[in-house]
């Protein structure tokens, strides 16, 4: 199932995307949910972010390599960085550096706290496209929620996948058409079982939490004007062009 989540002039609704249509629903993706008759065509919305987590947690240098050499790296990126798909990542003025990264995304699904690797999937919504985007600061270890807390720093959507199997997923990402980053879930070196049940022992997650998986190769420098294009199997296209701050 594709939760997806739109507006049609300023009103917002959640459906659920059948090919390129929409079955509106009334209620929560989290808990029940109904049907309705509505269906419109999803030609004729404006897709909004899937979801307005609570948190957003993200695991650093997660590809290509072992656990033996890297301990889990993780990070926490302020709500107000979501756009959705197709809005504008706006690049700050006075930042000249800042750098893109495509990855899957894990949608929770169902409070957890504490919950071992045989539980994970029972507190999991489904699975997104997220833009973990970043402006280095300096020393990173020390300054990356600098880096990657500013507004519009986290592309997501365009849909929630519920049913779909993450075990080698193709992560590709284009910078103006052009391949910048491959790569395939299967490189992960703490995978999604072990990340939902390690941040589970050290805070509440509660449903409509974001845990970016991080992305499997260098991040890409952008500049104004740069369209940047994720695909990953399954899980549709998120697509975003960059902006430079308007002075006014």
């Amino acid at each position: 199932m594709k939760f997806i989540r739109y507006k049609i002039d300023k009103t917002e609704y959640r459906g659920i995307l059948d090919g390129d249509k929409i079955k509106r629903i009334n209620g929560t993706i989290f808990h029940d949910y109904s049907l309705t008759t509505d269906i419109i065509p999803l030609s004729e919305v404006t897709i909004l972010p899937p979801v307005l987590p609570s948190k957003i947690i993200g695991f650093r240098k997660n590809y290509n390599g072992s656990r033996h050499e890297i301990s889990p790296q993780v990070f926490f990126k302020p709500p107000t960085t979501i756009i959705g798909a197709n809005d504008n990542i706006i690049l700050p003025n006075g930042v000249e550096d800042v750098r893109i990264e495509g990855e899957m995304a894990v949608i929770i699904g169902k409070k957890c706290k504490n919950i071992p690797e045989s539980q994970v999937l029972n507190h999991i919504l489904g699975y997104t496209i997220a833009n973990d985007i970043t402006a280095p600061q300096g020393s990173a270890d020390l300054n990356v929620t600098i880096g990657k807390g500013y507004d519009t720093f986290t592309p997501l959507g365009p849909y929630i996948n519920t049913e779909i199997d993450i075990s080698n997923l193709e992560i590709t990402t284009y910078k103006n058409h052009d391949v910048c980053q491959h790569g395939f879930t299967s490189s992960m070196i703490y995978d999604v079982l072990f990340q939902v049940s390690f941040l589970s022992h050290v805070m509440t997650l509660n449903p409509g939490d974001v845990i970016l998986t991080g992305t499997p190769s260098s991040a890409v420098p952008v500049i104004d004007n740069d369209v940047i294009t994720i695909k990953i199997e399954n899980l549709g296209i998120l697509e975003n062009k960059c902006i430079r701050e308007s002075n006014g």
